[in-house]
């Protein structure tokens, strides 16, 4: 039997891949899931399926949206096999790693996040968060533009209803 040598330029890939969208995966994950633990089993689980079909990335300048979009679809398929989902705060050291600044006002905004709807979460992840564009969120999230806009709309309206942050 021959010994099969692995794709150097394969390997390459995968690391540029969690080098470069590994943390912005795993915090992703976290807040559509809300649990580290559960984020990580995502994202490990994400970049695996991205790995199978990278093939079908035909636009190297979409690779983060594509990526993203697989990272987010893995999340949505985690939730719909788990019915809790935990409303404690994110750990301190994954939230120093937002861009947020103010770990205080990013456990608010969580908080905020965690009494909208699952569907409007997700778009304000994908919309927000990740700034995909709204093709990209309606194609990830397997809906009409029209849909994408009326979620994210609903959402910000909520949002502003439900977290006003305070500042001293």
């Amino acid at each position: 039997m021959p010994s099969r040598r692995p794709d150097r330029r394969a390997e390459a890939l995968a690391e540029r891949w969690i080098g470069l969208y590994g943390d912005l995966a795993l915090r992703t994950a976290c807040l559509f899931l809300r649990d580290r633990g559960l984020a990580e089993d995502c994202v490990q689980d994400a970049f695996v399926s991205a790995w199978k079909a990278r093939n079908s990335l035909r636009d190297p300048r979409a690779e983060r949206a594509w990526l993203m979009t697989i990272v987010a679809n893995t999340a949505r398929s985690h939730l719909r096999r788990r019915v809790p989902i935990p409303t404690d705060a994110l750990p301190a050291d994954l939230s120093a790693r937002d861009p947020i600044d103010d770990l205080a006002l990013a456990a608010d905004l969580g908080q905020a996040l965690d009494q909208l709807p699952a569907d409007q979460r997700e778009v304000i992840v994908l919309r927000v968060y990740l700034d995909l564009s709204v093709a990209e969120t309606a194609k990830s999230l397997g809906v009409a533009e029209g849909t994408v806009k009326s979620r994210l709309n609903r959402a910000l309206e909520a949002m502003r209803q439900i977290w006003i942050p305070t500042t001293d």
